[in-house]
């Protein structure tokens, strides 16, 4: 039986136009499956264009580190490094489950919270 997990919450990505996009709760969604990883913060097409609003899709190959991570309001979330170094952030109170759900992946999971970082 194959497992999809997937994940609402908030998400802060890189954009090719506008340095980063934060995505509030609902519009931050999180896919975990078979090995691959999606995040993408869900905006107006127009908008997702006119900004370059750029989803993570990603294999465990492609992430350097999975880690937990708090805003700078202290909001609770899961952060992700490429290998080419950019940050993807997703905001949630299940941080636990989804760090665990990465580990079952594959994905190499960090303990130690890190701090927030906005440019990559």
């Amino acid at each position: 039986m194959i497992y999809v997990m997937r994940f609402v919450g908030g998400a802060n990505v890189p954009s090719t136009r506008a340095g980063r996009i934060n995505a509030t709760r609902p519009f931050g969604v999180l896919t975990v499956d078979d090995g691959r990883l999606i995040l993408r913060a869900r905006v107006l097409r127009p908008f997702a264009t006119l900004f370059g609003v750029t989803p993570l899709e990603c294999s465990v190959q492609d992430i350097a580190d999975v880690f937990p991570c708090r805003g700078v309001f202290g909001t609770p979330g899961v952060g992700f490094r490429t290998e080419d170094g950019r940050r993807f952030y997703f905001w949630t109170g299940r941080t636990q489950v989804v760090l665990d759900v990465c580990r079952q992946e594959g994905f190499t999971v960090s303990t130690e919270e890190q701090r927030v970082t906005y440019t990559d």
